[in-house]
């Protein structure tokens, strides 16, 4: 972290509690505690879970503070920004695709 040197603000997105073993909450911890109030949110990556529980967040990040974690309402906050032309696709996959893809 002392590569990255010192920041502002900072956004650590690390996977849910079903990938516990992956050692990503002590990595979070370790990222709380280089750089303290600099890390303002913490947003873990649900995929297609839901959100984690206070014992899970426990568990998995022992002593990052709850407060810092958000919650990705993947259902409901979603917007669509755009859509993707299917010649665009094709193109950039050298073919291999050719479908529209949405921008959320």
């Amino acid at each position: 972290m002392e590569k990255l040197g010192q920041m502002k603000k900072v956004l650590a997105i690390p996977p849910d509690f079903t990938r516990f073993h992956s050692q990503a909450g002590l990595l979070t911890s370790f990222i709380y505690k280089y750089y303290k109030e600099a890390l303002t949110d913490i947003l873990p990556a649900l995929g297609t879970h839901t959100a984690m529980k206070d014992a899970e967040l426990a568990k998995m990040f022992n002593s990052v503070p709850h407060n810092l974690f958000r919650v990705h309402n993947w259902r409901n906050d979603i917007v669509t920004l755009g859509e993707v032309p299917p010649e665009f696709i094709y193109k950039v996959s050298e073919g291999k695709l050719n479908f529209s893809g949405l921008l959320r």
